[in-house]
């Protein structure tokens, strides 16, 4: 399934809440297959490198990616997110291996 207007609205930072513990520069959604071989997508959250990572809690995570579940599913989208947070740097060490 590509893309559509709806994720890219769904995941767009104005309408989410995001906790201000995590300093989000973006996120990028691409279709994903899981290990069952259905279809899915692979939402990558980026934060900025000043985001420290100790002061975030399990907490703010979990609703924030719910906030993520709950925006697919009001914009119709129903394939499962598979979410992965990353800076910048840990994107760049990941496409040099």
């Amino acid at each position: 399934m590509p893309l559509t207007v709806d994720i890219r609205d769904a995941l767009d930072l104005k309408t989410l809440q995001t906790p201000r513990s995590l300093r989000i520069l973006k996120i990028d959604a691409e279709d994903y297959t899981d290990w069952t071989g259905d279809p899915a997508l692979r939402i990558t959250v980026v934060l900025d490198e000043s985001t420290e990572i100790e002061r975030v809690t399990g907490e703010e995570v979990g609703e924030f990616k719910l906030a993520i579940h709950d925006n697919l599913l009001k914009n119709g989208i129903k394939l499962f997110p598979y979410k992965f947070f990353a800076k910048p740097s840990d994107l760049i060490e990941t496409d040099e291996e």
